[in-house]
């Protein structure tokens, strides 16, 4: 597959594509896997190879190991207990590019000022959670009486599901699937409060850019999000995994004065961590020590 003589191969997803990186036949090539998830176990995590021992020789064949949180190396480690131990990069996005179109204007007839606009982003599948996010709305509107409007953004194989039951909960007027947009950054930016309801993750993407276009972060406990946010929600609140503690976190944002402003500011402070400048700067470094 790869036919060409190169100084650095990287391998940018565990799995299959580590499974053909490791075959460089190349001794002066060095070769990066990078690892975006939790595996939590071997069975997952050699399901691409013949057998457990098959994956444990293709990582070790690689010359660092790359993850994109401590979660995510932590666990890595505790199946393949490789030497060197696997080293933690942030993922990178173009940060001045997200806060120049994050400035530009939304169509003034899908914003309503008097409501309290929460966000979500991602691909529309049962793993991102928005089954329970909409639920939640729900649960807002009919409980606390809040006057809360749920934008969707992402296109997905739950679409479908997702609007049938917002149409059979009559929430057509509070619930907007705004679908894939290649500016996402001036929605989430104009809304009062991102969402992360996900089941698992990485190290959400769209979190970082919603820290980094100041909009405040609630996420569930999955993959770097202490790393994001904060051990103690310095800068986001966390909750567990579950709808009720999401539901009673996104409650209290919304219901206690000032909490929301606060966590505005502190948003803004911890997305400028992520500029692209830094992000690169690290990798860069990676590669030149390699």
């Amino acid at each position: 597959y790869i036919k060409e003589k190169y100084d650095v191969i990287v391998s940018y997803l565990e799995g299959p594509s580590a499974r053909i990186v490791s075959g460089c036949p190349d001794d002066g090539t060095k070769l990066v896997s990078w690892i975006h998830i939790e595996q939590h176990n071997m069975k997952k995590a050699a399901s691409s190879f013949r057998s457990p021992s098959e994956a444990m020789r293709c990582y070790e064949r690689f010359d660092r190991t790359i993850c994109v949180a401590q979660s995510v190396a932590a666990d890595f480690q505790s199946i393949f207990s490789l030497n060197p131990p696997p080293e933690v990069l942030y993922n990178t996005v173009e940060s001045d590019v997200i806060l120049a179109k994050a400035a530009e204007q939304i169509e003034p007839e899908i914003f309503c000022k008097e409501e309290l606009k929460l966000v979500g982003v991602g691909k529309l599948v049962q793993s991102k959670g928005f089954d329970r996010l909409l639920r939640i709305h729900k649960r807002l509107l009919a409980e606390e009486h809040l006057p809360v409007h749920t934008y969707l953004l992402g296109e997905g194989g739950e679409r479908k599901h997702l609007e049938q039951w917002i149409q059979e909960n009559n929430l057509q007027r509070s619930v907007t699937l705004l679908g894939y947009h290649t500016n996402p950054y001036k929605y989430v930016a104009a809304c009062d409060l991102f969402v992360c309801a996900s089941h698992a993750e990485g190290f959400s993407t769209a979190a970082t850019e919603a820290l980094i276009v100041g909009t405040p972060v609630i996420t569930t406990r999955v993959s770097g999000m202490e790393e994001m946010l904060g051990a103690n929600g310095e800068y986001g609140i966390i909750t567990e995994n579950d709808e009720e503690a999401l539901y009673q976190g996104i409650r209290d944002m919304l219901t206690t004065p000032g909490k929301l402003e606060a966590y505005r500011a502190r948003a803004r402070e911890r997305g400028g961590d992520f500029c692209t400048e830094r992000t690169v700067a690290a990798v860069e470094e990676m590669l030149e020590r390699l």
